[in-house]
């Protein structure tokens, strides 16, 4: 499944659809360098590696970020995965500078 048809069937099946296609605008705008791809059934965004996934739930999208763990100082990163991390957004005002901070971040990692 192409990443169109993935948001496709998400706005078809989720109400959280509006805000994950606001998180696929956001995440190019920040990061043009990514390529987008599906992957275990999510749309990632890849440089050199894995970057960052959108990953719908009911009331919330969380962009997990696959070298996450090493992001844990920021205080929005969650999780306790040995690599993966995530933040949670539940409106488009949580797409704000802190979190393109720790997307620059995780773009930085990536890079190095």
């Amino acid at each position: 499944m192409s990443a169109d048809a993935y948001f496709d069937k998400l706005d078809r099946e989720k109400a959280i659809a509006p805000l994950a296609r606001e998180v696929r605008d956001w995440i190019p705008a920040r990061a043009p360098h990514l390529t987008e791809l599906m992957k275990w059934g999510y749309p990632w965004y890849q440089g050199e590696a894995l970057v960052c996934a959108i990953v719908p739930h009911k009331a919330h999208i969380n962009l997990q970020f696959s070298r996450g763990a090493e992001l844990a100082a920021h205080v929005r990163v969650e999780g306790s995965g040995k690599s993966m991390r995530h933040v949670k957004i539940y409106e488009a005002d949580d797409l704000d500078d802190g979190l393109a901070a720790i997307l620059a971040e995780a773009v930085a990692l990536d890079r190095a």
